[in-house]
């Protein structure tokens, strides 16, 4: 079904890209960066530690984080747009969210935030159901992984449930920012443009996985540089599908 050509009516059709793309997609968001490496440094640091001094709030943090990690990430995919347009990105362009989107990127995260409240609601209660049937044991005294050999079906469907709500989510505060759309239409068109290009997602993700490993391993120093890479890969992933 994916692979039609007209699925849903919006005024931009994501293409189906190659698989090895994905690699592509990593190299490009480096050159990106070198361009401007302080700058970029900079906005990821400002990011990462607003981002995360929301979520460690008591009691409300991961749900606030949650809402405004959209309008964080279309500041972002905005300063790598004006870049990319020839102009040179500026710290403040991180609140550019705030002041051009906010109520659709806002709305982009009300929805992830309630899927995500679904999976979680989902899992706990597929685990109930197996542990009242007895396929799930909490006897110390058998082993993990042999429960895990048991319910392997339940985690392949509480991780197919949460990929269709990452999907949804993936270019959305993308396209909300860079395309003017609505949320809903936003988070429709991302859960196409994602499953029509698993593939290459699929390479970028593994590579990306492995990059982002070996930046931990000195003294998380490499994490300079591998997470501004990162998320200038999401643009670079989203010019590719949507305006090239």
């Amino acid at each position: 079904m994916l692979e039609q050509d007209n699925v849903i009516d919006v005024s931009i059709e994501p293409k189906k890209i190659p698989a090895i793309q994905g690699w592509y997609w990593i190299v490009n968001a480096f050159k990106l960066f070198k361009q401007a490496p302080t700058i970029w440094i900079s906005i990821c640091g400002v990011f990462v530690a607003l981002f995360f001094g929301i979520a460690f709030l008591p009691v409300i943090g991961g749900f606030i984080s949650t809402l405004l990690g959209p309008v964080f990430l279309g500041g972002i995919m905005w300063s790598a747009k004006k870049q990319a347009d020839g102009e040179i990105p500026e710290l403040i362009d991180l609140f550019s969210g705030f002041k051009l989107r906010f109520f659709e990127l806002i709305k982009v995260g009300v929805l992830y935030m309630f899927g995500t409240i679904f999976v979680m609601v989902l899992m706990t209660v597929l685990f109930a159901i197996s542990s009242f049937f007895g396929f799930l044991s909490i006897n110390k005294n058998i082993q993990i992984i042999e429960q895990i050999g048991v319910i392997w079906p339940l985690l392949i469907v509480v991780l197919f449930a949460f990929l269709i709500v990452y999907s949804a989510y993936f270019y959305a505060p993308t396209l909300v920012m860079l395309q003017g759309m609505k949320a809903n239409e936003a988070m429709k068109l991302s859960f196409l443009a994602f499953w029509r290009n698993w593939q290459p997602i699929l390479i970028m993700s593994m590579i990306g996985g492995v990059f982002l490993f070996l930046a931990i391993l000195p003294m998380f120093l490499g994490l300079i540089i591998a997470l501004p890479v990162a998320l200038l890969t999401s643009y670079i992933c989203y010019v590719d599908v949507f305006e090239s």
